[in-house]
């Protein structure tokens, strides 16, 4: 297990402890359906309960698309870096994943979790009133996962316990240069009009491995300006950068289909943009990881602009 470095790391004041948090996005998903070899996987919102009505949804509306960057031959690498917009020291996480990012460019993809106390809002105030949150309390429940005691900290790639920002670079070099065990292509369409999109996901299998595998797919936006507490300085113009807006498959998101050499699964997640919400500013991060429990190692990842 990695040991955490407190310093220049602020301590922890509250978060949520419980083991199971209610989760409402399973409840949002409609039924799967199966068309041309693809689960489709579709918000209840849209009255979409079979193959007629999802060919016409589709057919009806107006797509642009976006395809993610090609993996086939590199392992992408997450950082889930936990945060909040009253944690002074916070910031500095974020300077460094931008300066990590420009490293290592579409090879890593950081999301930030806006989780526990400093991540509360103040809704009565004229600052900090911003819930930046995801709903569904998965934040917290990430926090215990990955036993956070510290702000800034995150996790590369899910590899051990969360650890401090001085940790991440050694994290990244150790697996960067990793064959891949799966290619994660990624291809989104986004039609404005019902503010919709569609998150295709192909998954082909370059070796068998004998864990189980889930798929986890996030929604993250970028550029968010609002109030944050750096070093002290209240500062009502921070730029926000990779938010996790929303959880679209669970905490712990899909099973996948047992790993075995050259087998391809198909999945498409179609879910709404929230009003607010950037589209051009989003993204979609897809990634795999070992559902054992014990590991919850990040294998594959990809991500691609909404639009």
């Amino acid at each position: 297990m990695k040991i955490i470095k407190l310093l220049p790391l602020l301590f922890v004041i509250s978060f949520a402890s419980c083991d199971k948090v209610d989760d409402p996005f399973p409840s949002e998903l409609g039924k799967s359906i199966f068309l041309n070899k693809t689960e489709y996987i579709v918000d209840k919102d849209f009255n979409v309960g079979n193959t007629n009505e999802l060919n016409t949804f589709i057919n009806n509306n107006t797509w642009t698309k976006v395809e993610a960057p090609d993996n086939s031959t590199r392992r992408f690498i997450t950082l889930e870096e936990f945060t909040g917009h009253k944690c002074t020291f916070c910031p500095d996480g974020t300077r460094e994943i931008i300066r990590l990012s420009g490293v290592y460019n579409e090879q890593l993809i950081p999301v930030g979790i806006h989780a526990g106390g400093f991540a509360e809002p103040k809704p009565t105030a004229n600052k900090f009133y911003t819930d930046f949150r995801a709903k569904g309390g998965h934040g917290e429940i990430y926090m215990t996962t990955f036993k956070v005691a510290g702000f800034p900290t995150g996790v590369v790639s899910r590899l051990g316990d969360a650890n401090g920002k001085n940790d991440w670079e050694q994290d990244i070099i150790s697996i960067k240069d990793d064959a891949p065990s799966a290619i994660l292509k990624m291809t989104n369409h986004y039609a404005a009009s019902i503010n919709a999109v569609r998150s295709n996901i192909e998954i082909t299998w370059l070796e068998s491995r004998p864990e189980d595998f889930n798929l986890q797919l996030y929604v993250t936006e970028d550029h968010i300006i609002d109030w944050q507490l750096d070093k002290g300085f209240e500062n009502p113009n921070y730029d926000h950068r990779h938010v996790l807006r929303k959880v679209v498959n669970d905490t712990y998101g899909k099973a996948l289909i047992k790993s075995e050499i050259n087998k391809t699964e198909k999945i498409e997640y179609i879910f709404t943009v929230e009003p607010g919400w950037k589209a051009q500013d989003m993204e979609v991060v897809a990634f795999i990881f070992n559902s054992d429990q014990t590991s919850y190692e990040v294998i594959q990842a990809n991500a691609a602009h909404v639009k």
